[in-house]
């Protein structure tokens, strides 16, 4: 049986199974996908760093989940080496090469990745073409031929739904931070949404600074799109505070997801 070996950070875990488990699902009987995180590869008790290293010498071809978050861990490159010298050696000795295929997610593309990364040809994980040529890929490091059977625009959306998830947290950290509400106000927040019958509540934000009134823009047309309405009055005016003097903003407020506050209170109680 042929091994894919499946290189991601812990917090990835859930796109790692993802993937695992339609590559596995595809080429049934042929292939296993290593996922250090996913119970079964490698058991407890285990020497964890001897499973890895027996991973990387046996695998026909390697993923690399890349993300704004993994792309900064040394461990991935630890792994992406790894294997980018047994293709090194590989050619020295007229064998095959293996795949190294770098799968870009949740907010980082192709084009931002560093050296050496940039220089391998990497995919976008919620484009469906982009996955099929991933599993075409494997299909000819495995000696596989025939037509695939995975619904790529399933698996892409899937794929979306997790990125959703995964990134928003980060997202309503920025908002809150960004807001500067007192913990009084965050611990009304939860309770009112907590109580409301209705889909969005109503946060009132009073005077707000013309910076902040831009941020929240910018999260509601991208990380935080659907999930957050900012409205303000269009009435620049200046308001003189004691701490930063005149500050030049907005009357705001905004419409935010009942059930996403009640789900991230431990977070904004936090900040």
């Amino acid at each position: 049986m042929s091994l894919i070996f499946l290189s991601h950070i812990h917090e990835e875990r859930e796109l790692a199974i993802i993937i695992q488990e339609a590559i596995e699902e595809e080429f049934s009987g042929f292939v296993t996908v290593f996922v250090s995180s996913d119970g079964k590869t490698i058991p407890a008790g285990s020497n964890f760093l001897k499973r890895i290293e027996k991973g990387l010498v046996d695998c026909v071809a390697a993923i690399y989940l890349i993300s704004p978050k993994s792309v900064k861990r040394n461990w991935i490159n630890f792994e992406l080496g790894a294997v980018w010298i047994r293709n090194h050696v590989n050619e020295l000795n007229a064998g095959p090469e293996i795949p190294v295929i770098p799968i870009c997610h949740s907010g980082i593309q192709p084009s931002a990745l560093p050296m050496p990364l940039t220089n391998l040809n990497s995919i976008v994980a919620t484009d469906a073409s982009h996955l099929k040529s991933v599993f075409e890929s494997i299909q000819t490091a495995v000696g596989g031929k025939g037509k695939l059977k995975t619904d790529f625009e399933i698996l892409s959306k899937k794929i979306l739904e997790f990125e959703r998830g995964y990134t928003i947290d980060d997202s309503i950290r920025k908002l809150f931070q960004s807001l500067n509400m007192p913990i009084d106000k965050r611990k009304d927040l939860i309770n009112h949404c907590k109580n409301s019958q209705y889909g969005k509540v109503n946060v009132v934000l009073g005077h707000v600074s013309m910076d902040t009134i831009a941020f929240i823009r910018q999260l509601e047309k991208e990380d935080l799109k659907g999930v957050i309405i900012l409205e303000t009055n269009n009435i620049p005016r200046l308001l003189f505070t004691q701490t930063e003097g005149a500050v030049n903003g907005m009357d705001a407020n905004f419409f935010i997801d009942r059930d996403l506050v009640v789900k991230y209170e431990e977070l904004i109680l936090s900040l």
